[in-house]
């Protein structure tokens, strides 16, 4: 059955804008205004097409024991196109995302394609407003309504994105919609994004799931757009990236050339996973639960100006 429901996604995959086009995901009608409402606590009623953040901004890359600094590039291309380049002191790092296609590159230079199982959630995991906006114009996204909650302090409204596509067998709708899918946390008053959720996959099993959160923190003003000034990703518990954002530049026409993806070998990205010695699909192990989630430690936490100062 899985070597039968991976086939399914490879084919669905070559075929995603016909599926997508065809699609009628459904959408809670309360999630879908406070969606609109962050999009226009993001953009301010600017329709996005493309997005860079960079410049003198800074990035720290903590993989175990090993932590690089240097500066970042974020580059958006819609939720289904992205680029992240972290040129480091060991050397850069870049992961592309292009729909169901993507590769990373490490510091030796040589290309490494994504899983596809790992490329169903939406591209831009650094800027939602992509995502939210992508609503509007594509039927196969899914859009779920969890409710009011706290999460790590913070008073927060969860919304749940998935893709759905049409007249496919049950379990291989099941693994597509459990694949692509991603947990938004909105800030309950302003209705910025704080919070993001989704899984990644060892190559050899997409059953297995890998818990990425990504957190919004010092929303300011950017070229006309509500940015978070600082975004860290934290992988299985622990933290992978924190990025400081300096600048940003909306709808500058980027060339689609930014967004190509060109190998064919299958490999986890470096973005997402610990350096280790262990074979591609190997990952570390969960942290002990002593660290706390996300494994923040006391005095680590400075998410207290996630929202404050944030442009609305």
């Amino acid at each position: 059955m899985t070597r039968f429901i991976t086939s399914l996604l490879i084919s669905c995959a070559l075929a995603f804008p016909a599926l997508e086009a065809r699609a009628q995901a459904q959408r809670d009608p309360r999630a879908v205004a406070l969606a609109n409402q962050a999009v226009r606590a993001l953009t301010g009623g600017t329709t996005l097409t493309d997005l860079a953040l960079q410049g003198t901004g800074t990035a720290t890359y903590t993989a175990g024991s090993d932590e690089e600094t240097g500066t970042l590039t974020l580059l958006a291309g819609g939720n289904s196109a992205s680029r992240v380049t972290l040129n480091l002191a060991a050397g850069p790092r870049t992961e592309i995302r292009n729909g169901p296609a993507g590769h990373w590159i490490g510091a030796d230079g040589v290309e490494h394609s994504m899983a596809l199982h790992n490329c169903w959630p939406d591209a831009t995991w650094f800027y939602p407003g992509f995502s939210l906006q992508a609503l509007a114009a594509d039927p196969g996204l899914g859009l779920a309504y969890l409710g009011p909650e706290s999460k790590e302090g913070f008073g927060v409204v969860h919304l749940q994105l998935f893709r759905v596509l049409p007249n496919q067998a049950p379990d291989f709708t099941a693994a597509v919609q459990a694949l692509s899918s991603q947990d938004l946390y909105l800030d309950a008053s302003s209705g910025l994004p704080l919070f993001l959720d989704f899984n990644v996959h060892p190559d050899s099993d997409y059953n297995r799931s890998i818990p990425v959160e990504i957190d919004f923190i010092g929303y300011q003003s950017m070229g006309g757009l509500a940015v978070p000034t600082r975004i860290q990703k934290y992988f299985n518990r622990t933290l992978l990236l924190d990025l400081t954002v300096a600048s940003a530049t909306p709808n500058s026409g980027l060339p689609a050339s930014d967004f190509a993806v060109t190998t064919s070998s299958a490999s986890l990205t470096p973005l997402d996973r610990h350096k280790t010695s262990a074979p591609p699909g190997a990952v570390a192990p969960v942290s002990s639960p002593a660290t706390g989630h996300s494994g923040r430690t006391a005095g680590g936490d400075t998410r207290a100006t996630k929202a404050a100062g944030g442009a609305r």
